[in-house]
């Protein structure tokens, strides 16, 4: 039996500014990549209205969400806060969801180019980006010995290999690792799917047997989410 989900990403909403979901939804869940808004009332509107429709919404803060400065613990703990009331939304830091025989494995992942070094510094961004690598490895090599998941979808608001921004400059950290370097731990070969953010232009590219995607809202143009169905 399949399962699809819905996904969104880079959403760049200003204060107050609203997203009007009404009758797009074509999944029981949602996968948000990040960067919904750097307003926190904006996020908590944005990701309530997403509750009310699906039965199930999981969201990983991007760059944008950590742009005061604010510590990843100090953020994330406002955040959970910010959001408890909306039973049926998950927060993937942290936090492996499993929907029925999939699991859905989020990070943040801190890309270059999505960080403005004037109010974070590159030092703490590159402890942050280690500590990611970190906890996505580790929860790789325990989904394999996880019976009950047959299929894992990885979650990063950054960009997870070099091809995928297909020849355009971009930032990088040169002294760290891909983040898609990882893959190399998934011994059961079951990364089926990569959601990711960052990246305005489109990508729907299949690498090595894994599926990248992303869905940035442009927002001159319509927006959808993009459904995949595992």
């Amino acid at each position: 039996m399949k399962i699809g989900f819905d996904f969104i990403s880079d959403l760049n909403l200003s204060p107050g500014e609203v997203l009007n979901w009404d009758d797009k939804a074509t999944s029981l869940y949602c996968i948000v990549a990040g960067n919904v808004s750097g307003d926190l009332p904006t996020i908590k509107s944005t990701l309530s209205s997403l509750c009310k429709c699906y039965q199930g919404v999981f969201y990983i803060p991007g760059s944008l969400e950590f742009s005061d400065k604010h510590s990843v613990k100090s953020r994330i703990s406002g955040l959970k806060k910010l959001l408890h009331s909306n039973k049926n939304l998950v927060l993937l830091y942290n936090n492996v969801v499993i929907v029925e025989s999939v699991a859905i494995l989020g990070i943040n992942g801190w890309s270059p180019e999505c960080i403005d070094f004037s109010t974070l510094d590159r030092v703490v961004a590159e402890v942050n980006r280690t500590e990611d690598l970190g906890y996505l490895a580790s929860s790789i090599e325990r989904l394999q010995l996880h019976l009950d998941v047959k299929n894992i979808v990885v979650v990063s608001h950054a960009v997870p290999r070099n091809e995928l921004y297909f020849g355009e400059d971009h930032k990088e950290y040169t002294t760290l690792p891909e983040l898609v370097d990882c893959l190399i731990l998934d011994k059961e070969r079951k990364i089926s799917h990569w959601i990711f953010g960052t990246q305005s232009k489109l990508v729907d590219v299949t690498i090595e047997g894994v599926h990248y995607l992303n869905n940035t809202y442009l927002k001159d143009t319509p927006y959808w989410p993009k459904r995949i169905e595992i």
